[in-house]
C-alpha cells in the first residue's frame, strides 16, 4: 500500500505566516496611533541614517493653542468657531456643562400622602 503526502503548506507554516502577518499590522496600528511610521524610522536605522525630525517641526508650523481656548471667526462671510488663531477672532468661554445629567425623582403625588380611608386599609391587610 502506497502512502501519500499531502502537497502545499501544512498547519504550522500557515501559523506562522500569520503570526508574523499580525505583527506588522500591530506595528501599523501602533505608529498611526502615535502619528509617527515606525517602519520609515527603522529603515532609516538600517540605512545608517539619521532619524528625522517631525514634518511638523522642519515646516515651521506654530504649535497648537492650548485645548481650552476657542476663538470666534469669520471666513468667507461664514462664522466659525474654532481653536486656530485668526486676525479678527475674538477669544470665546466655553460653558462648563456637566454633561448628561440623570432625571430628578418626581414630585410625591398628593393622593398617596394623604391619610387612607379605613376601606383601603382593610383591603391592604387582606391581600398581604
Amino acid at each position: 500500500m502506497m502512502t501519500m503526502r499531502q502537497r502545499g503548506f501544512g498547519l504550522i507554516q500557515v501559523a506562522i505566516v500569520m503570526a508574523a502577518l499580525a505583527a506588522v499590522a500591530m506595528a501599523f496600528l501602533m505608529s498611526a496611533r502615535h502619528e509617527r511610521n515606525f517602519f520609515t524610522e527603522g529603515l532609516a536605522r538600517l540605512a545608517g541614517k539619521p532619524p528625522s525630525a517631525p514634518a511638523s517641526a522642519s515646516a515651521g508650523v506654530v504649535p497648537p493653542t492650548p485645548a481650552n481656548v476657542l476663538r470666534k471667526c469669520v471666513i468667507d462671510g461664514k462664522t466659525v468657531v474654532s481653536d486656530v488663531d485668526c486676525k479678527d477672532g475674538k477669544v470665546v468661554k466655553p460653558i462648563d456643562t456637566r454633561g448628561i445629567e440623570a432625571p430628578k425623582a418626581p414630585k410625591p403625588d398628593p393622593a398617596e400622602s394623604a391619610p387612607r380611608s379605613a376601606t383601603d386599609q382593610m383591603i391592604e391587610k387582606a391581600t398581604r
